[in-house]
């Protein structure tokens, strides 16, 4: 039996351990039903190793074939080949030796989800939804998944030449020199009398760098602080929580939907706002995703923040990575996010309160920025006149 068939068998027979005896009957008919399945494919891969017009690895083919099982699920289900999983696993450590850029698979090529601030892309002026359609001059649709993170990562050349799509119809191509990348998930900057706390992704530091930056607000005492989420493609679900919980005073943050009753739960903040409710506003976009949707509206909805820009990307969902030894591990998403006023994120995403449409500008003020600061200072103001007592 091949491995996938071995995964065949676990989804399809670990309900039968829980079956009723009086369904002995339909249980051995769906048994049948699943050995011919699993012939079913294993013929298929030998055709296509016979006859198809180019040669094909068995391994290519099988890869293929889980994905396809993962993908009817839902699009963040996935299969992560063991070289991809070390990179994985490197990245939640942050530090990686490559480009500096997330992709997706989609039907034109590989899609850039989000770019790392002072990455090699980010400096040859590469943006998320840009589509990279070759690598080296060879098509994407023609290299596998092991092959791209090969020439992408650190397994291949120091320098790779790209060529990709933006906006369906203006091509271009870019020489990009790999680099050792220290992922810094958070940048803090002061801009007159407003913070601004920059989170490009949750991973193991982000949490702490957060705090670190909330010390540094408190001793300058600002106006107002920005938290910047746009192209925030999400990260580990326990630091976005965190820093959620680090600017509310007991509040809902999120709740967990699964029909794993271990992974359901209500998760609420503590009785602590670090910030004292200092005026605050949140930056998202169409790219702002997964555990950045849930920052941005556990502190919209309880009205802790004011969200400024476009719908977020509608990511709503939490993936848990399952190793299996020795052949990487499968991304799996196991609960969906659901606001604390019941929104559910998946497919529908954050909408923000004040409305602008982001500009292709490598400014950092642009103009939600300045929105956002705008909105500060009258907010500031507001409340300052409330606090001060009217004159005799």
């Amino acid at each position: 039996m091949t491995n996938l068939c071995k995964v065949l068998g676990l989804i399809f027979f670990l309900p039968l351990i829980f079956s009723s005896c009086k369904k002995e009957r339909h249980d051995l008919e769906f048994s049948v039903d699943l050995l011919n399945a699993n012939d079913l494919i294993k013929e298929i891969i030998e055709e296509i190793q016979m006859n198809y017009a180019d040669d094909i690895t068995r391994e290519k083919l099988e890869i293929g074939a889980i994905n396809g099982m993962l993908q009817v699920l839902d699009e963040h289900s996935l299969y992560i080949p063991n070289e991809e999983f070390n990179a994985y696993n490197q990245t939640t450590r942050g530090m990686f030796l490559g480009v500096g850029i997330e992709i997706k698979q989609i039907a034109e090529g590989l899609e850039i989800q989000s770019v790392i601030d002072d990455s090699p892309a980010a400096n040859v002026g590469i943006r998320p939804m840009d589509i990279i359609t070759q690598i080296d001059n060879k098509s994407v649709l023609k290299m596998s998944p092991k092959k791209i993170a090969s020439r992408l990562g650190s397994d291949s050349a120091l320098k790779v030449k790209l060529s990709l799509l933006r906006n369906k119809n203006e091509t271009f191509e870019v020489n990009v020199q790999k680099s050792v990348i220290q992922l810094r998930s958070v940048k803090t900057e002061f801009v007159n009398d407003i913070a601004i706390i920059k989170i490009n992704y949750f991973n193991d530091d982000t949490l702490n760098s957060v705090s670190q930056a909330i010390k540094k607000i408190n001793k300058k005492k600002p106006a107002g602080v920005i938290i910047d989420l746009r192209n925030n493609p999400g990260g580990i679900l326990e630091q976005a929580v965190g820093v959620a919980d680090l600017f509310l005073s007991n509040k809902k943050i999120v709740e967990l939907k699964s029909r794993n009753i271990e992974e359901s739960k209500v998760i609420f903040s503590d009785d602590i706002d670090l910030l004292n409710n200092l005026p605050m506003v949140v930056l998202i976009n169409s790219n702002t995703a997964s555990g950045a949707e849930l920052l941005a509206s556990a502190l919209g909805e309880n009205k802790r923040a004011v969200l400024i820009g476009e719908k977020t990307y509608g990511k709503g969902s939490m993936q848990t990575v399952i190793p299996i030894p020795g052949r990487g591990a499968i991304k799996l998403t196991t609960a969906y996010f659901i606001s604390p006023n019941g929104n559910a994120i998946s497919h529908k995403g954050v909408v923000p309160d004040v409305e602008i449409k982001q500009e292709q500008s490598l400014l950092s003020q642009d103009s939600a920025t300045l929105r956002a600061m705008d909105l500060l200072h009258g907010l500031t103001a507001l409340t300052t006149e409330t606090k001060t007592p009217p004159s005799p």
